[in-house]
């Protein structure tokens, strides 16, 4: 009977062993049932935002001698005559890629703090954003000749202005656990905070066996700052349009190691993630931070050998607005970039993707040895960039002595 014992145990702990090297050991979150903002997604604002302005006021001289097309760099040096320009937000930064649509048109500004129109509606029929009744009563916003020759043409532009209304930064300050006392991570999730999106942890204490003591599970507080008093490039990165792509990676520690940090950093003008890893003895649970490593992937879309590739935005409506369930549709060694909401269907009033805020953190409470960040969505739609856990791996230490039974009991 012993023999038979051992011998099932035996060819139970194979099977097992075999079953969990082949299953996935991501756990990432579905969409919620409502988005609301705040609590299940986060967003950057007027990263890149769509903005009227008449073309005498993107030039020093208040000349109308060019087309809105030369304007692909600029800044607004005026308000010519106080005309619609007094009655908008001007763009304090930078003006990319104007474009002429239509020479007059009927623009419904908004009422909300992080969009300049609702929609706007040209002569030609053509309209940007979705038409409706304007609470704040729609402008006419009329192109003028000057002097018979001169055109004087009202563009649309899209501004990237870092003023007190674009929440645009992310902390490059590692949230890590306690591991001093013997915590690890067990969960992750995106916050925001004074503008500034972190990375916040949840741990909890390791015990003997790979076990984790449940009553101890914490979500760490984030080391929130003002931008004004910190440092950019060491405590922040601040997206603008030449730095606004987030690297998509999962980065997984070698076997016996568990998640102990995350971080972003800056590789050129991309933020990439890290994964702070460290040491564990499976028999006592003991971690060894003195030994602990940083694990990151260093590729650059740049690379001559497999470079990163993009994750393409297509004509990206805000993402709540998809009636469809988000699917991740990126792979490691990708990456994103956060861009302007799609011109015909929001006006390019909205930074697209979204930030996924949900807790990513198994329940009940299990070892960590890995994280990523992935972008999920729809076609047509801006989508979210979520964050991962990679679970530890435990298929190792499954039936290792198959007839001590005490090895067995690890798995219950």
């Amino acid at each position: 009977m012993r023999a038979k014992t051992e011998k099932r145990s035996e060819e139970k702990a194979k099977a097992a062993r075999a079953a969990m090297k082949g299953a996935s050991r991501m756990v990432w979150r579905c969409d919620p049932k409502q988005h609301e903002e705040n609590n299940t997604y986060i967003q950057l604002t007027e990263l890149l935002q769509g903005y009227v302005q008449n073309e005498v006021d993107l030039n020093s001289k208040s000349s109308c001698g060019e087309n809105c097309g030369y304007y692909t760099y600029a800044k607004v040096h005026g308000c010519y005559h106080n005309q619609y320009c007094s009655k908008q937000r001007s763009c304090a930064g930078r003006v990319f890629n104007c474009q002429f649509i239509d020479s007059d048109s009927w623009v419904c500004p908004s009422d909300s703090p992080n969009r300049r129109y609702d929609f706007i509606e040209y002569e030609n029929g053509r309209v940007l954003g979705r038409p409706g009744h304007c609470s704040l009563g729609s402008t006419k916003v009329d192109s003028w000749w000057r002097w018979l020759f001169w055109h004087c043409s009202y563009c649309f532009c899209f501004c990237d202005d870092d003023g007190p209304h674009s929440d645009r930064y992310f902390s490059l300050r590692p949230a890590m656990a306690d591991t001093a006392n013997g915590f690890a991570i067990t969960g992750l999730k995106f916050v925001k905070s004074k503008r500034v999106v972190h990375l916040q942890v949840q741990q909890a204490k390791v015990l003997p066996r790979g076990g984790v003591d449940s009553a101890s599970v914490q979500w760490r507080p984030v080391e929130a700052f003002e931008v004004a008093t910190a440092a950019p490039g060491r405590d922040y990165h601040k997206m603008d349009y030449e730095q606004r792509a987030i690297d998509l990676d999962d980065v997984t520690a070698p076997p016996g190691y568990v998640l102990t940090g995350v971080r972003f950093r800056r590789i050129g003008s991309h933020l990439n993630t890290e994964i702070l890893a460290t040491p564990m003895d499976m028999e006592t649970g003991a971690l060894k931070p003195d030994a602990s490593l940083w694990f990151g992937n260093d590729n650059t879309d740049a690379a001559e050998s497999d470079p990163r590739t993009s994750v393409t935005l297509s004509n990206p409506d805000i993402p709540t607005r998809s009636s469809l369930l988000s699917e991740p549709d990126s792979v490691s060694d990708q990456f994103v970039t956060f861009t302007h909401s799609d011109m015909s269907k929001d006006a390019a009033q909205t930074t697209v993707p979204f930030l996924d805020a949900q807790a990513v953190a198994p329940n009940p409470p299990i070892l960590l040895a890995g994280a990523g960040v992935y972008h999920k969505g729809r076609r047509g739609y801006g989508g979210f960039v979520g964050l991962r856990v990679i679970t530890y791996d435990f298929s190792d230490y499954l039936g290792a002595n198959e007839t001590d039974t005490t090895n067995l009991n690890l798995v219950n």
